[in-house]
């Protein structure tokens, strides 16, 4: 979008493209991300806020919260 833009019609436009695409039969829920220049590193900007240490599966991520849960109420 133009930077020099009011935010009510780069607000507008990213809402309404919002809806369009929500309104297609494959498509649940769409996020809509709006910028005034292209040249940034989009790496960069998305990237994680923290690095994954340790691949679980979903069986280990729930025996370790059972065990939480266990030590807490024995507390």
């Amino acid at each position: 979008m133009d930077e020099d833009l009011p935010l009510k019609i780069t607000h507008d436009v990213s809402q309404t493209l919002q809806r369009k695409l929500e309104g297609l039969a494959d498509v649940e829920r769409a996020y809509v991300h709006v910028d005034y220049e292209n040249d940034h590193d989009i790496k960069e900007e998305h990237k994680p806020l923290y690095e994954v240490t340790q691949q679980r599966s979903i069986k280990e991520r729930v025996q370790v919260l059972k065990y939480i849960f266990k030590k807490s109420s024995a507390s």
